[in-house]
């Protein structure tokens, strides 16, 4: 009896989590603001770019208000860094040298594929807040320089970047329902490396991204 009360206990619990599991997926297209910051004063950021990041993301509903989020995207990062020493880049085998007292301006693209755990409120007349923590696994596809005084003009220069980036990003955000499951989706998303980006000198360079996010939820 106790077997059978413990089976019925298990399979209703199993029932009622299966009844409030649920997949919804997102399109989004955010424009975001990227730099770098350095460890080392001969290397310095000295600058932000804008970028745009597209993809689909997918939140698996374990609970009501509780979901693990994961998905992919293409993502556009980068910004400026100033070098005090002469610094060399390898582009293609051709080896281009930086002056002292240069700046460069780096152009990043990575394939994100971004997981954590998303929380929201009960739904407030048409609207739900979000928060989204987790972390971001980046490949990276394609590295471009700029820099006039070294005359680089959107140079490949992905051998002096790591293939792997790791990141972390926490966001706060509202869904606005429009109609039956589909809603609009507006927030903003704070970005920030782990790992160092750059393998051709000696500083641990690293992103920082502010992210809007605008999206359609399905």
């Amino acid at each position: 009896m106790k077997r059978i009360l413990a089976i019925s206990v298990l399979l209703g619990a199993m029932i009622s989590i299966q009844a409030q599991s649920y997949i919804r997926f997102n399109v989004h297209f955010d424009p975001q603001f990227s730099w770098f910051n350095s460890d080392l004063n001969s290397v310095d950021p000295d600058g932000s770019l804008m970028h745009l990041q597209a993809g689909l993301q997918a939140d698996y509903f374990f609970a009501e208000n509780y979901a693990l989020s994961f998905g992919v995207s293409l993502t556009n990062i980068g910004g400026k860094l100033f070098y005090t020493d002469s610094t060399e880049f390898n582009s293609k085998e051709e080896i281009i040298w930086v002056a002292p007292a240069q700046s460069v301006k780096l152009n990043l693209q990575y394939l994100d594929f971004p997981v954590g755990l998303k929380l929201k409120t009960e739904e407030l007349g048409y609207a739900t807040f979000f928060l989204k923590l987790g972390f971001n696994p980046m490949v990276n596809i394609n590295a471009k320089a700029t820099s006039n005084e070294a005359s680089m003009d959107k140079k490949d220069v992905s051998d002096n970047i790591n293939l792997f980036n790791l990141g972390y990003h926490a966001g706060l955000g509202v869904e606005y329902k429009l109609g039956g499951s589909t809603a609009a989706i507006g927030g903003l998303r704070w970005t920030s490396g782990l790992t160092d980006v750059t393998k051709h000198d000696q500083a641990n360079v690293k992103t920082n991204t502010l992210s809007i996010h605008l999206g359609i939820l399905f």
